[in-house]
């Protein structure tokens, strides 16, 4: 087979691994591997460093295996080499890359850059910004802090700033809160805090992710953070912070909160159907592939607007057209992201969600729209907000008017909080499967209770 084959494989076998995976695992070992050539049942697979490439051998092997296998549909073994390392049997003359003009950042991702960012009407603010300081770090917006639910693409927009600079030869220093913890305690714990200064106060450019991961850390740790921002700042170094939360609502000490609020704060928010179709279409372009705008819509229409969610649907559905050479339909995306949506395709309505949703929790309609703030009316709502955004495309103001007149602020936070609960309540992922079912089916959701 072909290298695209490789790779295309590799990435489908990548989309099931980060549902199966820890984020922090699947960032830092499999994140920036990729599919080099597929032959006599041998998927090759590079990796950036030999470390990582001892690690997958060590704790990847059987699951990659056993993916591989279960997507290619007969036995395929994973063999992970060095990058740049891809013997020239496996390689072909023809897809060997050239050599980056400057020694590849290990704390980068190169894959995602500018160039390879969706801009959408929902991150707008977050993009521009980021795109403005990455052409003159340190000159505005210091720092820029940027937040928003899982996959609408904070992360990426952290490693195009970096590889930016990097390329522009700046030091970059991109790290996350539990990363800078255990660095923070282990140069504590060794008597290290020269080597620690060196790596964290003296870069350009100072990229952190997941900072709401401070919150309940102890005073030690939160100093140590406080004393590495201030540090940067009187060198003249770009700061830029990335959250699910805005600043302001990240439980931290006073003197913190206020340095991660002081500079330019940019949301970015779920796409409704019409991007998410932009999305697909921009992913489905640097696979090579042109996707038709019934497939577009049938796809943004059922899943949830998240990116990663959606690159990984896409790369399911590609890799089932190429491995078995049927056209990309919409009864093949239905084939290929069944476990994804229920397969019928009913009319689904506003008040016909919100119905669901009152059957569902045992709660009549009015509570949903109503003032009530207990936990069974806030939590049935935010769902109602999450079937709503994500069936329908609404958007955060048309919700708001559909519960009551309650405020754009309200139900984003709503969105996100369901959006978190989601990575690991099953009450909440199982209500919300049931509910999407019930909508596209004749029977009613069996779900906490039946009102009277």
């Amino acid at each position: 087979m072909t290298d695209s084959s490789a790779r295309r494989l590799w990435e489908a076998v990548l989309g099931r691994l980060q549902l199966q995976t820890p984020k922090a695992t699947f960032d830092t070992w499999l994140a920036g591997t990729s599919g080099e050539h597929l032959a006599d049942d041998t998927l090759t697979v590079s990796a950036p460093t030999a470390f990582a490439v001892a690690w997958l051998e060590g704790r990847m092997q059987g699951l990659a295996d056993t993916t591989a296998s279960s997507i290619a549909s007969r036995a395929v073994n994973v063999r992970f080499v060095l990058q740049g390392n891809v013997p020239a049997q496996a390689s072909g003359a023809e897809s060997a890359a050239p050599a980056p003009s400057r020694p590849v950042n290990p704390t980068l991702s190169s894959l995602e850059t500018f160039d390879s960012f969706v801009a959408l009407p929902e991150n707008q603010l977050a993009h521009a910004a980021a795109l403005a300081i990455a052409r003159a770090p340190g000159s505005a917006y210091n720092p820029l802090f940027l937040y928003g639910g899982v996959g609408l693409g904070k992360t990426h927009l952290l490693h195009a700033i970096g590889n930016h600079a990097h390329n522009a030869g700046l030091s970059v220093e991109y790290t996350t809160a539990e990363e800078f913890t255990n660095a923070y305690l282990a140069a504590m714990r060794e008597k290290r805090t020269k080597a620690f200064r060196s790596r964290f106060w003296a870069a350009d450019v100072f990229l952190l992710d997941d900072v709401h991961g401070f919150e309940g850390k102890s005073p030690r740790i939160l100093d140590g953070l406080l004393h590495t921002l201030d540090a940067l700042r009187s060198r003249g170094s770009q700061i830029v912070l990335a959250s699910d939360r805005p600043a302001l609502s990240i439980v931290v000490e006073k003197r913190l909160q206020s340095r991660l609020a002081a500079g330019l704060q940019a949301d970015l928010n779920p796409p409704d159907v019409e991007s998410r179709m932009t999305m697909l279409a921009a992913f489905a372009r640097a696979a090579s592939v042109t996707l038709s705008d019934d497939v577009l819509t049938f796809i943004a229409e059922r899943l949830d607007p998240n990116g990663h969610v959606l690159r990984g649907a896409l790369t399911r559905l590609l890799a089932l057209a190429d491995l078995t050479g049927h056209s990309v339909t919409p009864h093949l995306a239905r084939q290929a992201l069944s476990t994804h949506f229920s397969t019928r395709a009913v009319p689904v309505s506003p008040d016909s969600t919100l119905a669901a949703v009152s059957r569902y929790f045992g709660l009549p309609v009015a509570a949903l729209e109503g003032p009530r703030r207990d936990r069974e009316a806030s939590t049935a709502r935010q769902v109602a907000m999450h079937l709503l955004h994500t069936l329908l495309g609404l958007s955060a103001e048309e919700i708001g008017a559909k519960l009551g007149g309650r405020e754009r602020t309200t139900i984003l936070y709503g969105l996100r909080r369901t959006t978190e609960r989601l990575q690991d309540d099953t009450a909440t992922s199982t209500a919300i499967a049931t509910i999407r079912t019930s909508l596209t089916s004749e029977d009613p959701p069996q779900g906490l209770s039946t009102p009277a």
